[in-house]
């Protein structure tokens, strides 16, 4: 059994075991029963009834088996985290080769219970002994020594006892539970529970620490197809229209074919966005500021609205004594799915959306339903700190405090989640304490630290020492100088030093390596990447600014990997984003994807910084000063990398031809590219689009509305003459074939058009440009294909053909049905990167086919050909008169009976298809 499955099983049996551990719980409410009092004097020695139970049973060879052992009541001071638990248990094994194997000594869980897995070799009878050594009860937990309930049992001794039990291992193996295979229809949320492994596909965008920024790589899905799901316009845009002249006594020009601000500056539209469980949550603009009109959340797949706030990104209706402007209730601006485990309860404990602010230099999160709107709970005095998402979801900050002057100080974590604070329903021992209740709360959280340990090593340099990034649970980098992460042209601290500590557990806080760097020479500004360290191939990415190379630092020595490289750039990549010099990129797959206003993409080997390759189909020809279109990085995700074309401060009418990008991330292969103007966070390359359940979401400066790209649902159809047909005719199988996503169904709805047909992959871009942008039918586009099968009366499967529907989604195929009988005939689109395949049927009706007509003699001399009174009966030649006929009547006879023949022969060759 691998690692990984035996991991599974762990967590499977965890959850397993849940049900029984609550059913344990109710013994500890026998407790009550037992009155407080001092110990027996003298001590008692008192009974104990051991229990094991093995599944399954029987089990294949190699197979593990859940081993529950447990004793016939819980440990009486037993309470939460705190007192007895039954010790010593202990497991002992005989195989069916006579060998024996001990496993454990475990200790029980309050219940009086535990589990371990076991996977038999052999073939044949295992016996198992579970035994309990016996106890003195303490009152006190034997790891943690936190003192549990009082009881009449202390100083009691609890006498041993065994129970066993037989395994039988057969070589054949058991039968798991069913996998359910990975959608190949449409599918939207809530994705049930027993669909384990579509948290493959599936993904959340929660902003914050955890996804946006620069932080871009995402897990599961990503669209493969520039497909439009649909499309919500948020606020006037487009082209304004109207008398633009300029009025009289103005000296100035006017501005023709302006078009609506769009928030390119300063004010960027849909910033902060967040994607949780299939919904995704944005404020809303107003006017011309990009906050203030409330707080939406919608369905990622559909668009529609399903809540709306008007309590969250307002303007208040009160005026301060300072300032005549209304003050605004903040939006949220990250979301957290925290995974809550402890005996009394497992799993997600809702979605929340935090919404932060500070007042008198206290930080305060007021947390908000995801599904509702609704306010849950806030948390106060949360301390600054460099902050990391968890794998349980929890929002963690490492604070640093450290003294140059002692060359020491200190290394906690904070925790939002940190038990003791009065998030759960007690605080204390107790069970209360177990149970995840924080609604309605405003919880003091200025001391909700994990742990804190010591720094006694040397971190001093030219500034203070100050976190770069960590990996949780592994390292943490810092620096020492004034060198920053991001942008700015100020020049390398001369010497300039980084650090990494350790942030495993067992050796946290210990200094891993120190280094300190002659700046480079030529007066260069080398920077942190944004988030610098590529945990794949354990680099730090460093970029100098004036040149546009980069560098590659060990992570775990600090020693120069390679660089400066020497890749060629054009000149505008000097601005890696909106904010000065400097290069912005994203880290995954062990690459650096760089962006910048020089137009092209560039993914750079973090090994060895080698130019994997570079992508610049992005040619504005003379339409702007650009030449390449200045290009930034969306998202990365399911082996392709989103971009974008925008810049900071756009001018009206904006440029036309900027685009959405798709490209394979390992080769630089275009996928698809799509007319957009897609949304950045006020002109600084930093996108605003999200990605999850392979949904890109993004706003559009050329129309101010939302778009939403992913595969969406088809409909097919098909038909066939609903009249018999006779045996031997042809006719015309033919259907549709369209787009029955949410905005197709709109712009149907609305009368735009009658239908929306399906469309290539190939073709998909301009078709959705024509579609939702107004730009001309393609006349080249291209449908998809249809693949038509047929059952016939004896319910053989038949391969009709292939079709591809036209422009208008509508498809035909000409077939000719062989045997008597009622077929169905199967329409199948299998489905494309832009839609999921669906499937139609009808039925044609196969009638005897008709007999043959009898040939009629074309003169009088020429012999009669009488028709037969059987429709089976083959046509037969009138007498000749008794007088020669002359010459041309005996051609005119011959040339009737060859008619008769071929009319013999085929009837004879039709019974034999029969």
């Amino acid at each position: 059994m691998s690692k990984n499955s035996v991991n599974k099983a762990k967590a499977s049996t965890s959850k397993t075991l849940a049900a029984i551990t609550l059913a344990f719980l109710l013994l500890l409410s026998m407790l009550s029963f037992f009155p407080i009092a001092s110990a027996s004097t003298p001590p008692i020695s008192i009974p104990t009834y051991a229990y094991l139970a093995i599944s399954p049973n029987p089990v294949g060879v190699n197979q593990h088996v859940f081993l529950v052992m447990w004793l016939h009541m819980a440990p009486p001071t037993a309470a939460g985290n705190a007192g007895d638990r039954w010790r010593g248990f202990t497991v002992t094994i005989t195989k069916p080769d006579s060998t024996t194997e001990t496993l454990g000594p475990f200790d029980s869980d309050p219940t009086g219970s535990t589990f371990t897995l076991y996977t038999p070799t052999q073939l044949g009878q295992y016996t198992f002994v579970f035994r309990y050594p016996g106890q003195v009860l303490s009152l006190y937990h034997p790891t943690n020594g936190l003192p549990g309930s009082n009881s009449v049992y202390i100083n009691d001794t609890f006498l041993p006892s065994t129970a066993s039990a037989t395994l039988t291992v057969q070589q054949t193996p058991v039968a798991p539970v069913e996998e359910y295979p990975l959608p190949t229809n449409y599918w939207t949320r809530p994705i049930s529970a027993d669909n384990v492994h579509w948290s493959g596909i599936a993904s959340n965008w929660l902003r914050g620490a955890q996804k946006g920024g620069y932080n871009l790589w995402q897990t599961g899905e990503g669209p493969s197809s520039p497909h439009i799901l649909w499309v919500r316009p948020i606020e006037f845009g487009g082209v304004v229209g109207g008398n633009w002249a300029p009025v009289s006594g103005y000296t100035g020009s006017a501005v023709p074919d302006a078009g609506f601000y769009s928030g390119g500056s300063y004010e960027g539209r849909f910033t902060n966005a967040i994607v949780m469980q299939g919904r995704v949550y944005y404020a809303e603009p107003l006017g011309h500021s990009n906050t203030g009109g409330g707080y939406t959340c919608l369905d990622l797949k559909t668009g529609e609205v399903l809540w709306h706030s008007d309590e969250i990104n307002v303007r208040n209706n009160s005026v301060s004594a300072t300032s005549t402007a209304l003050s605004l209730i903040p939006s949220p601006t990250f979301g957290q799915l925290y995974c809550y485990e402890s005996p009394n309860q497992h799993g997600v404990v809702g979605g929340i959306l935090w919404q932060t602010s500070t007042s008198a230099g206290v930080t305060t999160w007021q947390g908000f339903d995801a599904y509702t709107g609704k306010w849950l709970f806030n948390e106060t005095g949360v301390p600054t700190g460099t902050e990391v998402y968890t794998d349980k979801g929890e929002i963690v900050r490492y604070v640093l405090s450290y003294s140059t002057a002692t060359k020491s100080g200190w290394l906690a974590l904070w925790n939002n989640t940190k038990e003791q604070m009065g998030l759960h329903a007690g605080l204390g021992t107790t069970t209360s304490a177990w149970q995840w209740r924080p609604n309605g709360k405003s919880v003091n959280m200025s001391q909700a630290y994990s742990w804190n340990v010591s720094i006694t090593a040397d971190l001093t340099g030219n500034a203070a020492p100050a976190i770069v990034q960590i990996l949780p649970g592994d390292i943490i980098l810092g620096r020492s100088s004034a060198i920053a992460a991001g942008v700015g042209d100020k020049f390398t601290p001369d010497p300039w030093t980084m650090w990494a500590i350790s942030d495993k557990p067992e050796s946290r806080g210990q200094l891993l390596w120190k280094q300190s760097y002659p700046a480079p020479s030529g007066n260069l500004t080398r920077r942190f990447l944004t988030l610098p360290i590529d945990p794949v191939n354990r680099v730090i990415l460093m970029a100098d600014v004036e040149t546009m190379q980069f560098s590659g630092y060990s992570l775990d020595t600090g020693r120069l990997l390679w660089g400066p490289t020497n890749i060629p750039v054009r000149a505008y990549q000097y601005y890696g984003s909106g904010e000065g010099g400097g290069q912005r990129g994203a880290v995954a797959y062990g690459n650096l994807y760089v962006q910048g206003f020089g137009g092209e993409l560039l993914c750079i080997n973090t090994a060895n910084g080698n130019l994997v390759w570079k992508y610049n189909n992005t040619n504005s020809g003379i339409d702007t000063p650009w030449g390449l279109r200045p290009i930034f990085i969306a998202a990365i995700a399911d082996g392709k990398v989103y971009a974008f074309n925008n810049e900071h401060s756009p001018n009206t009418p904006l440029y036309r031809g900027n685009s959405i990008y798709c490209v394979d991330a390992f080769t630089g292969a275009e996928i698809y590219k799509m007319l957009s103007w897609s949304g950045q966070t006020g002109g600084t390359g930093t996108s605003t689009a999200v990605l999850a359940d392979g949904v890109l979401v993004y706003y559009n400066y050329y129309d101010n509305s939302l778009y939403a790209i992913g595969k969406g649902p088809s409909a097919t159809t098909v038909d066939a003459p609903a009249t018999v047909i006779s045996r031997g005719e042809s006719i015309i199988i033919r259907g549709t074939v369209t787009d029955q996503s949410a905005g197709a169904k709109a712009k149907v709805a609305s009368g735009a058009f009658s239908t929306i047909p399906a469309m290539s992959d190939q073709s998909q871009a301009a078709w959705m440009e024509y579609i939702y942008m107004q730009k001309p039918k393609p006349t080249n586009a291209v449908g998809v294909t249809i693949k038509l099968t047929a059952i016939d009366p004896n319910r053989n499967l038949i391969n009709i053909g292939t079709a591809t529907s036209d422009i208008n989604g509508k498809y035909g195929i000409v077939w000719t049905p062989e045997i008597e009988g009622i077929y169905q005939v199967i329409a199948t689109f299998e489905g494309s990167n832009s839609y999921y395949g669906s499937t139609d049927s009808t039925y044609i009706a196969v009638g005897q086919a008709p007999s043959p007509q009898p040939t009629v003699a074309p003169t009088s001399a020429a012999p009669t050909i009488v028709p037969t009174q059987t429709p089976t009966a083959s046509p037969s030649v009138a007498p000749l008169p008794e007088a020669q006929p002359p010459t041309d009547t005996y051609i005119i006879a011959a040339a009737a009976i060859v008619v008769i023949m071929v009319v013999v022969v085929a009837a004879l060759f039709l019974r034999k298809q029969k």
